[in-house]
């Protein structure tokens, strides 16, 4: 139900409103589809709501052996599932069905840009919008391009649940255990396998960070990204695990004391999604305990001197940016985005041949190194070059002469130090100390101004001779 908005008589629908203009690209496609194609008789006979909606189930079944699926892997099902609900199509037609499917999911009529709907919010009285996607298309760990769903995706698919994995995975496991014990065995087999897209999805969240640490080391903390979130994860798959294993106990034992063949079916197809279930909560385990040594293994990337090429390395999305720029802004930016794609050193070229051979120089893949790259070590400061005792003392000496108010060179102060019997280690303290008051932003001596003179040589350094005068003096 909705809340009274504060002062206003009003009831705040504005959740209501988001997850329901989340199937508006869904609505879009099935009012326009009589006006794609030459005389708007493709799509007759095609429920565009299914092939949507079984795109995403396909892509999510991806993040289940990979990141997600390719674009001719979605393109396939697509047509396939087609041409099984309208047999009279060619393999054209359906791919062009499977192509405008994508293409509603990726907002391809609009360059591939947010979705983004209005809507009016009853607490503040104006009308306010909404942007999101239901796919992402982005690259996995072999740079190999693959959609998966969104968040916002995960929540058309199951029904508008605004609920957690967490929270929503437990409330069908309380469904379906009720469900069991009533017999009602095909409401049951639609919950678990509802339940098991939403582990599906939590998988898909624990990876998604771990992914990020690998593209991005340097912008991913351990303890504050990855480690709370594994936490999470091995408790959701202890408790999950728990349940399974009573589940499974529960439908065997139905199993074996049905008589009728369809409920014997249903009852076996639901221990079957029960046991997928248990195996994608296995691979998370699986993720689990590699997130260590992979993280590390990002962590070391970091230092790491970047393969030379003569292509730009540009990042995946620099360009899509660069795409939804307003034209004016893009033209003024238009020099300094081209110069930034430019290799270091430009190639000369002589001959048609060579310049079609330089525009389609593909990236050598990098060979195994063969060696262990090493551990990451603490970073220990090396220790100081001078007792605390030292620098003290060669601070009051130093701060005595020039409260004398008269001028000194480095090479005078140094004899005098070695005429009172100084040590090698002392006049040492002494030469770099007087080097330092050089900088008048690091200087001890405030008073005193250094300029610099001709060469000196001594036994303990070489280098400019200073003169330090006292300030006053150049007032």
């Amino acid at each position: 139900m909705g809340a009274l908005a504060p002062s206003s008589g009003l009831i705040d629908l504005s959740r209501q409103q988001r997850n329901l203009l989340l199937l508006r690209p869904l609505f879009q496609l099935e009012l326009n589809k009589q006006r794609i194609g030459e005389d708007g008789t493709l799509f007759e006979g095609i429920d565009t709501h299914y092939l949507l909606l079984s795109s995403l189930d396909r892509m999510m079944e991806g993040t289940t052996v990979s990141t997600g699926c390719t674009s001719d892997e979605v393109l396939t099902h697509i047509a396939d599932t087609v041409m099984a609900m309208k047999p009279s199509l060619s393999a054209v037609q359906s791919g062009k069905v499977a192509d405008t499917v994508l293409a509603a999911l990726d907002n391809k009529a609009n360059g591939y840009k947010e979705f983004s709907f209005e809507y009016f919010h009853a607490t503040h009285k104006s009308t306010r919008s909404i942007r999101f996607r239901l796919v992402a298309y982005e690259p996995d760990i072999e740079d190999v391009y693959r959609y998966k769903p969104t968040a916002e995706g995960y929540l058309v698919y199951l029904g508008m649940l605004d609920l957690s994995p967490e929270d929503a995975q437990e409330l069908m496991e309380k469904m379906l255990e009720l469900l069991v014990q009533r017999g009602r065995f095909d409401a049951a087999l639609e919950i678990a396998r509802r339940a098991r897209t939403l582990s599906i999805e939590y998988r898909q969240l624990i990876r998604d960070r771990l992914y990020q640490a690998y593209r991005a080391p340097g912008t991913v903390n351990w303890k504050r990204d990855i480690s709370a979130g594994l936490d999470r994860a091995r408790e959701h798959v202890r408790q999950r695990q728990a349940e399974d294993q009573r589940m499974e106990e529960s439908v065997l034992l139905a199993l074996r004391q049905a008589e009728e063949p369809k409920a014997r079916a249903n009852l076996a197809l639901l221990l079957k999604t029960l046991q997928g279930a248990s195996m994608l909560r296995s691979q998370l385990v699986g993720d689990i305990s590699r997130a260590n040594d992979r993280f590390l293994e990002a962590q070391r990337t970091l230092f790491r001197a970047r393969r030379a090429t003569g292509l730009p390395d540009l990042e995946t999305r620099l360009l899509p940016q660069f795409i939804e720029l307003p034209v004016n802004i893009l033209a003024e930016q238009a020099e300094n985005a081209l110069s930034a794609m430019y290799s270091p050193a430009l190639p000369r070229v002589y001959d048609l041949n060579s310049l079609f051979s330089l525009l389609l120089e593909q990236r050598v893949e990098d060979g195994d190194p063969g060696e262990d790259d090493g551990e990451i070590t603490p970073f220990v400061p090396p220790p100081l070059q001078f007792d605390e005792a030292v620098i003290r003392q060669v601070t009051d000496w130093l701060t005595e002469r020039f409260s004398l108010g008269q001028s000194w060179r480095l090479d005078e102060l140094l004899d005098q130090a070695e005429d009172m019997g100084f040590d090698r280690t002392i006049r040492r303290c002494l030469v770099l100390m007087l080097f330092r008051a050089y900088s008048h932003s690091e200087t001890e001596f405030k008073n005193m101004r250094a300029d610099a003179l001709d060469e000196f040589i001594a036994d303990v350094a070489r280098g400019t001779n200073l003169r330090f005068t006292p300030k006053e003096r150049h007032s």
